[in-house]
């Protein structure tokens, strides 16, 4: 069993890192027919995916029968004996991956009905190829260009493939001293058939579980040398949860449907009561595992990114840094900072008295709270606020055109008749529609972006512009 154990994961890392090593003309060279391999790879993803190494990873977990020969415990899933596993995995693409199972437990069942008395146990090393896909294309989210394993810590496995294993089933039929089991329907176990003439004369014995018989050679059906190994596919369906970026913690079930009848030594061809159903005898391995990235260089790990961008430009967007602040674009809520200027871990310039006036521009850096400031950030007096709040001099609006014509678009005429004042040269970036003409759209527009700290005007250029516009 060891022998058989080494020998599937040789051959396990020899096929993964063979892959892995393959020339990526094998891929891309029409000589070897590229279509083949298209629904795996793109011409852009493929050095990456070839530059891959094997994933290993080690479980433990419960293995329970479902057969002929059942226990008590025959519809609790859970129930059933400790199994170990190792696995050896390498993804082929970001949806599909392709894996190496190995799992090393018991099948056993106990069953004593009015029926029939049955067990068997046989340990079995079980090797399995699979394919996974983890819904890449329905969970992913594609306006974030960041590989689908960082977007998403808990990703669904969906695995199909195909195993095989070697059983030897054994029976424990006598005790130590080879006295055989009857079975009465007191519920004890005796060395001699249930009859009244036996009930006083018969021996209660007590089951040493020692699996000591050979079930294959005892042929109690009539069988012959029927062929002890087995094929199966294993349907997975597990979580990855990803600790690290190394390290991946798997919860999941495998439900190997058997082509094999024999494993618990009852089939169809059984006689009496020893005949069983004409289904396979199937087992259900329910594991924890922990799977290591322990062979990628830092730089695979990552920039495994999405197939539809490259890890180049993915790159350059995480690090564009247009206005220069040290904080880049992607987590930058202040774009256009000046340079020089200082910034908070947002990117937005410092306004320690939180005026509304970023320091670089305020006047008074250090206004009381709640103040009410000017335009330069300068708490004002309650003279001030007096006298900017008297609008006895302001103009009503429906009086709006007569003082200032130029404002209302009902009165072409009056409008262009002010375009004589030339515009200055800073402010023809604020005539959107390039008529050379500041309208009450862009002169708002010009005065919230100042407000949102947008803007490159200053506040001297601020008075100035209003001063152009009415003088339009």
């Amino acid at each position: 069993m060891k022998h058989y154990l080494l020998s599937i994961i040789f051959l396990s890392f020899w096929t993964l890192h063979s892959y892995g090593q393959a020339d990526s003309s094998f891929v891309s060279s029409p000589d070897t027919g590229s279509d083949e391999f298209s629904f795996f790879f793109n011409e852009e993803e493929t050095a990456k995916y070839l530059n891959y190494k094997p994933i290993i990873g080690i479980g433990m977990g419960s293995i329970k029968f479902f057969g002929d020969v059942k226990d008590v415990y025959y519809s609790n899933p859970i129930m059933g004996n400790t199994a170990v596993n190792l696995s050896v995995s390498r993804d082929l693409n970001d949806f599909f991956t392709a894996h190496f199972n190995a799992v090393y437990g018991i099948l056993s069942g106990s069953e004593r009905t009015p029926e029939r008395n049955l067990n068997f146990k046989t340990d079995i090393l079980n090797g399995a190829l699979l394919l996974s896909y983890n819904f890449y294309h329905i969970l992913r989210k594609p306006d974030l260009l960041i590989p689908y394993k960082e977007q998403r810590r808990l990703i669904p496995m969906l695995s199909v493939g195909v195993s095989a294993f070697n059983f030897s089933s054994k029976g424990d039929l006598y005790d130590a001293e080879g006295r055989k089991y009857y079975y009465w329907s007191d519920g004890s176990v005796r060395d001699r058939e249930e009859s009244q003439r036996n009930e006083y004369s018969s021996v209660v014995l007590q089951r040493d579980y020692d699996y000591e018989t050979d079930l294959r050679e005892s042929d109690l059906d009539g069988l012959g040398k029927y062929t002890k190994t087995a094929f199966a596919v294993p349907i997975d369906l597990s979580l990855e949860y990803n600790l690290h970026k190394r390290a991946v913690v798997k919860l999941g079930a495998t439900y190997y449907w058997v082509f094999n009848d024999n494993v618990d030594n009852i089939s169809k061809n059984g006689v009496g009561k020893r005949q069983g159903n004409s289904g396979g005898d199937n087992y259900l391995y329910t594991y924890v595992s922990l799977k290591f990235d322990l062979f990628s260089d830092e730089k695979e790990v990552s920039d495994g990114a999405s197939m539809f961008v490259s890890a180049d430009i993915i790159e350059a967007i995480k690090a564009e840094d247009r206005d220069l602040d040290n904080v880049v674009d992607i987590w930058d809520n202040c774009l256009e900072t000046p340079v020089g200027v200082k910034v908070d871990d947002f990117g937005c310039p410092l306004d320690d008295d939180q005026d509304g006036f970023p320091n670089y521009r305020d006047k008074e850096i250090h206004t009381e709270k709640d103040s009410i400031t000017n335009m330069e950030g300068v708490k004002l007096s309650m003279e001030e606020w007096i006298a900017f709040s008297d609008t006895s001099d302001a103009i009503n609006y429906e009086d709006i055109c007569e003082y200032y014509p130029s404002l209302c678009y009902d009165n072409p005429q009056e409008r262009y008749r002010n375009l004589f004042v030339k515009m200055p040269e800073k402010f023809k970036v604020l005539d959107v529609n390039k008529d050379d003409y500041i309208s009450i759209e862009e002169i708002s527009k010009a005065i919230d972006d100042f407000f949102n700290m947008t803007s490159k005007l200053s506040i001297d250029d601020i008075y100035e512009l209003t001063e152009f516009f009415f003088s339009q």
